[in-house]
């Protein structure tokens, strides 16, 4: 358990070290770009150590899209040629759906706290849920769909205003978390579905990478400065964010992913949330502790 429990650890320092920053002033979009260089440079290191490279040599886009549409029909996974340049395509895409949610829960920790950002994060699996259904009809169990609907329930109950006339009043940057964080999720699922598993390591750098390079953009078009405190705030993110996905991989290996998915979701919930309140003070309004309560049960269902 204690690669599991150093997965929950990870996740939940970033979203400590994003609520001490926007606390602190510091500027969003530089600790952004700090971070997913730093992401890059290990990333880049494993990839060498583990002779990765060299792969990127042999992408093919002989007949992709005619081979992923055989296996989505028959199964298997692509070629190595093709493997390789899947892997390239969609860790760029997964790159920028990555890049926006980092962005948008930077905004939701900053606007609605911790607990309801780590919340909206952790939901974000509806989304590819939603589309295997329709795509390869996984269809949930009755199980996995009553903790679809406790979610959905969460998702309103966080936007009602109960305070005022029961209003629904959206919270722009927690469901464009929502949205981002499933996309990346979703991204995550084809890359596994079609490519070899070995070429993980490539998928994950150019992920970080193209995180990068796009948030130097964004840095560019903000223009926002880079302070020492930046540096260090995104480098700890950088690592923390690298560590989580290798701790949780270990935690795979030794113990079903039943186990894992259902106990890193809902420990990062709960951690996230006491850290919010005992660490800055967070106050939450009865309906959000509700919401929480339901998200994190939700959560456990959604991934048994």
């Amino acid at each position: 358990m204690i690669y599991l429990t150093l997965a929950i650890l990870g996740a939940c320092s970033i979203g400590l070290l994003f609520k001490y920053s926007e606390n602190h002033g510091l500027h969003r979009y530089s600790i952004t770009s700090i971070n997913y260089l730093t992401a890059s440079i290990i990333a880049l290191i494993m990839s060498v150590q583990a002779n990765l490279l060299p792969l990127l040599g042999n992408m093919s886009a002989d007949r992709l899209w005619n081979r992923v549409s055989d296996i989505t029909t028959n199964g298997g996974t692509l070629p190595v040629g093709n493997s390789v340049l899947w892997a390239a395509i969609i860790g760029a895409l997964t790159g920028f759906f990555f890049l926006n949610a980092f962005i948008y829960y930077q905004k939701g920790i900053f606007e609605s706290g911790i607990a309801l950002s780590s919340m909206f994060s952790r939901l974000g699996v509806l989304i590819p849920m939603t589309v295997s259904i329709i795509i390869w009809q996984e269809l949930p169990s009755i199980v996995q769909s009553l903790g679809i609907v406790l979610a959905i329930v969460a998702i309103v109950l966080v936007n009602l205003d109960l305070e005022g006339k029961g209003s629904l009043q959206l919270r722009s940057s927690l469901l464009q978390l929502f949205v981002f964080s499933g996309a990346g999720i979703f991204c995550s699922k084809i890359f596994q579905k079609y490519s070899l598993i070995e070429h993980k390591g490539l998928y994950l750098l150019l992920t970080f990478f193209t995180a990068f390079v796009l948030s130097l953009r964004v840095l560019h078009r903000k223009k926002q400065g880079v302070g020492r405190s930046d540096v260090i705030v995104g480098a700890l993110v950088g690592v923390s964010n690298l560590l989580t996905n290798y701790f949780l991989v270990m935690a795979l290996s030794q113990i079903k992913a039943a186990i894992v998915f259902p106990i890193s979701s809902a420990g990062a919930i709960i951690t996230m949330t006491l850290g919010g309140v005992i660490l800055f003070g967070e106050r939450l309004r009865r309906q959000d502790i509700t919401a929480i309560s339901m998200t994190i049960v939700a959560v456990v269902l959604i991934n048994l």
